[in-house]
């Protein structure tokens, strides 16, 4: 027996067939612009503070936002609006500051307002090392990263942490193997194209010298606590001679108030007529450190900017901040001298 369909089924059937075709054209459409972007360098040197270029020659901006410890949707919009305005391009996030979804619904509501596109921005994410599954984890974090910030391609992922920061410890023999199963499982996402630049946070010299040795895709950043009271001088220059970005995190020292009434820091801030905090930035800057400053005032993270870049330290100011230092970490938890 043999049956036909009504004309109506028919004419159903093929619009949902040339909405099908069209969606599909549509999906690798985008997937081919997202190709032909990543393939392209984007140059960030031209907005306030300028940039930094990577050894695999894409740019980041030496001043960002960091965004850690901020949950609140308004307020995080409200930052991002700001700093946008301000001229700030860079945006910093991690899986553990579970607030990468309100990153994205701040980035797409202020760049619409303010007539943005996705490549006038930088976005870096960070992923946890997961002892468990590795790879499997990597794979999953920087998944609903990209769902969670709404973008087709990140900017740039670190590996957050040498070691599992929830369930692992200093000694556990497992770093070291899941270190490299996390890297290699970067440079797999890196090669199908969504993800731009792959970096470190937290990584000692011997760290790595580790990475060097399976590494196919050389490390362009690491993120590491930084200031006048931890300058890191032996690590920093390791990385400059790899070609590897230093970038500074916690450069307030959490709020510590011994350090912004060192005479160095105070002489500093009289003469630029900024703030001592505005010193602590500074100096990252002007010894050639990235800086990503979080707040949550619009006009404090506006200063934060243009006041920094406006102190350029003297080598002599420089000299003088470097020698305060004690080898003094105040970020919680972060230790990773003393991980194997």
């Amino acid at each position: 027996t043999s049956f036909m369909l009504p004309s109506t089924l028919v004419r159903v059937s093929q619009c949902s067939a040339r909405a099908l075709i069209l969606s599909t054209t549509l999906s690798s459409c985008r997937r081919l612009a997202t190709s032909c972007l990543l393939a392209m360098p984007i140059r960030f040197d031209s907005i306030p503070g300028g940039s930094f270029t990577f050894n695999d020659g894409n740019d980041i901006p030496k001043v960002g936002l960091g965004i850690s410890r901020i949950v609140d949707q308004e307020k995080l919009t409200n930052s991002v609006r700001a700093a946008l305005a301000a001229g700030y391009r860079l945006f910093d996030t991690a899986r553990i500051y579970k607030n990468e979804d309100k990153l994205g619904i701040a980035l797409r509501t202020a760049m619409a307002e303010q007539g943005l596109k996705r490549e006038d921005i930088f976005i870096t994410t960070k992923v946890p090392t997961v002892n468990d599954d590795p790879a499997g984890g990597t794979e999953m974090s920087v998944k609903e990263s990209l769902e969670k910030l709404q973008t087709d391609y990140l900017d740039l992922v670190l590996v957050h942490y040498p070691r599992d920061r929830y369930t692992g410890n200093d000694d556990d023999e497992r770093n070291g193997p899941n270190r490299k199963i996390v890297w290699q499982k970067l440079e797999e996402i890196q090669a199908r194209g969504t993800i731009r630049s792959i970096g470190v946070s937290n990584y000692e010299i011997y760290h790595l010298v580790e990475l060097f040795e399976y590494a196919k895709v050389s490390p362009v950043l690491n993120q590491c606590e930084y200031h006048p009271y931890n300058t890191e001088k032996l690590l920093k220059r390791f990385c400059r001679q790899k070609g590897i970005v230093f970038q500074a995190f916690s450069s307030l020292c959490w709020g510590n108030q011994e350090i912004l009434n060192e005479q160095p820091v105070k002489d500093d801030a009289e003469k630029y007529a900024v703030t001592p905090q505005t010193i602590l930035y500074a100096f990252a800057v002007s010894t050639g450190v990235g800086i990503i400053p979080k707040s949550e005032t619009p006009s404090r993270i506006a200063s934060n900017l243009h006041d920094t870049i406006k102190a350029a330290l003297t080598p002599e100011e420089q000299q003088a901040l470097l020698a305060l230092n004690k080898d003094r970490v105040f970020c919680p938890g972060c230790a990773p001298a003393e991980c194997i």
